[in-house]
């Protein structure tokens, strides 16, 4: 092909264009299987390995988390150390780790767990403040003079029958005006 440019000038123009179709040559078939096997030796190389790490964690002594809620002995003598030794503190104890999966360790900076066992300490503390039923106490049970005193004031005899008999003994020793007639 000849062609004349503005000047005059005839260049000739030649277009090598050659007609050439690349085949593909790619084996996806192939290429499909070489995958499939290398995700397969993957999958394979993995569980070697999650079963060779639970073989060495048996190994050591790591045993896995139990869901059964109880503390092993490890962890009772940890909280035995912090000063924790009451039922119902550990009670408490081992239902936050249960349900959050926590440790012991983490479980005494929760800020329920702290609360919850303060109130426990508050409560055996106001329990052990307060005076059991002896004669310094002021819940005398079967104290026969509040007895005599109930009697002289309702004219009532208790329900006991071993302190029904001492009140009427203590009334008919001293000789009270509203002595039974029985007596």
């Amino acid at each position: 092909m000849e062609t004349e440019n503005e000047d005059g000038i005839e260049i000739e123009e030649t277009l090598d264009i050659s007609e050439t179709e690349e085949e593909d040559t790619t084996d996806w078939k192939a290429e499909a299987q070489t995958l499939r096997d290398k995700a397969i030796a993957q999958r394979e190389r993995t569980r070697l390995l999650k079963q060779e790490l639970a073989d060495t964690k048996r190994a050591v002594g790591i045993a896995s988390k139990t869901k059964t809620g109880d503390l092993d002995e490890t962890q009772l003598d940890y909280l035995d150390l912090k000063g924790i030794s009451e039922e119902d503190d550990i009670k408490i104890l081992s239902r936050h780790v249960q349900r959050t999966g926590e440790t012991i360790r983490q479980a005494l900076k929760d800020e329920y767990v702290i609360s919850k066992l303060a109130a426990n300490t508050q409560a055996r503390e106001l329990k052990g403040a307060i005076p059991s039923a002896t004669k310094r106490g002021g819940n005398q049970v079967n104290d026969i003079a509040s007895a005599v005193a109930r009697f002289d004031q309702t004219g009532e005899l208790p329900s006991d029958f071993k302190l029904r008999s001492e009140v009427v003994n203590a009334i008919s020793d001293k000789g009270h005006a509203k002595k039974p007639s029985w007596g």
